[in-house]
């Protein structure tokens, strides 16, 4: 009797280990890789993109994601100046002391309210004469050509429609007077270069996604001639590329 039930024991115990539900771990672990061989190779790629895109959404900075956010400005419009003549004004007999021109601005945008003026160009042209003890009809007629070269930190307030911006700038202001002897003759009387500073404030206006029109850049120009601050002046207005 006891051999009996010992012998039903180890029946069942035999029955239990190799009952399908004892090897199913196994199973699974023997179609598992097979599993991931028939899945079709066209998903991978479609897998790989969707996790390196969440990736680089997490990685990059907030600011980033900002539809105002641009990395590059750049302005290029017409100027008007009012420009020293130097040490030298008493050789000359201005009729005016207005100049006009281009300027060519670009800068670089370190975040949404700061930004670096990589390069400020001003091309400044205005007329004036060299007096002739001869009489006027015999006065040197002369041009005055005016060239600032500037860079320096941008602040900036801005929203979807307006930028108010102010900077402060230095490098060098670069005059020449030109004596205009003919049509195709030209001749250099004074050519300087010296120290400048610029002090500025704007205002734009955005009418497309890429574009603004700058109401107004007035800058205020010191230059710094042979001990002396000469004062300089120019306001501009134009158009603006955002990159």
């Amino acid at each position: 009797m006891r051999r009996h039930k010992h012998l039903q024991a180890l029946d069942l115990n035999q029955r239990c280990l190799y009952s399908p539900v004892a090897v199913l771990p196994e199973r699974i672990w023997t179609t598992k890789p097979a599993a991931i061989r028939r899945m079709p190779i066209s998903k991978l790629p479609v897998l790989s993109l969707l996790l390196f895109s969440l990736f680089f959404q997490l990685c990059l900075p907030a600011f980033a994601h900002s539809q105002e956010k641009n990395y590059f400005d750049v302005f290029i419009g017409a100027s008007y100046g009012k420009m020293a003549l130097g040490s030298e004004t008493a050789l000359f007999a201005p009729t005016s002391r207005n100049f006009y021109g281009l300027e060519f601005n670009v800068k670089m945008n370190l975040h949404k309210n700061v930004g670096i003026i990589l390069l400020d160009a001003g091309m400044l042209f205005g007329g004036t004469k060299i007096p002739s003890p001869l009489g006027s009809q015999f006065d040197a007629n002369t041009s005055l050509q005016s060239y600032q070269f500037m860079f320096g930190p941008e602040v900036a307030y801005r929203n979807r429609k307006i930028q108010l911006f102010g900077h402060g700038l230095f490098g060098a202001n670069h005059t020449a007077l030109v004596w205009d002897l003919s049509s195709n003759n030209n001749l250099t009387l004074i050519g300087r270069t010296h120290f400048a500073l610029g002090a500025g404030a704007g205002l734009d206006v955005n009418f497309k996604e890429h574009f603004a029109y700058r109401v107004f850049q007035a800058d205020y120009i010191p230059t710094l001639v042979n001990g002396r601050w000469e004062k300089n002046y120019r306001v501009s207005t134009g158009i603006v590329v955002h990159f």
